[in-house]
């Protein structure tokens, strides 16, 4: 596929024919002559077709929206506490330390 100079930015497409319809595969906007060839090479044996990209596809948007930081360590600390505190629970019983303070007797 060989597209002119003044025609950059193109999107070109990749559909799999099937019967009566063509699925969608994939798509890109590309910029220059070596981008339309890398696409047309990755999807050889499909259906390829260019349009002119909408103004929505050309414009960038910049995202201000805040996201919320990830708290998966909080969760790798308590479990930590967790575990230790069990440790020195059952290390306070099998010694006898817990029973000797605490004043429990088995009988």
């Amino acid at each position: 596929m060989i597209i002119e100079n003044n025609q950059y930015p193109v999107v070109i497409q990749a559909y799999q024919p099937s019967g009566a319809s063509d699925l969608f595969v994939a798509e890109q906007v590309i910029y220059n002559q070596a981008e339309a060839d890398s696409f047309t090479s990755r999807y050889t044996g499909l259906l390829i077709k260019a349009r002119k990209p909408y103004d929505s596809e050309l414009n960038t948007t910049i995202d201000y929206t805040t996201t919320q930081r990830r708290r998966s360590g909080n969760a790798a600390w308590l479990l930590l506490l967790v575990l230790v505190l069990v440790a020195l629970v059952v290390a306070g019983f099998t010694t006898g330390w817990i029973q000797r303070n605490t004043g429990i007797t088995l009988q």
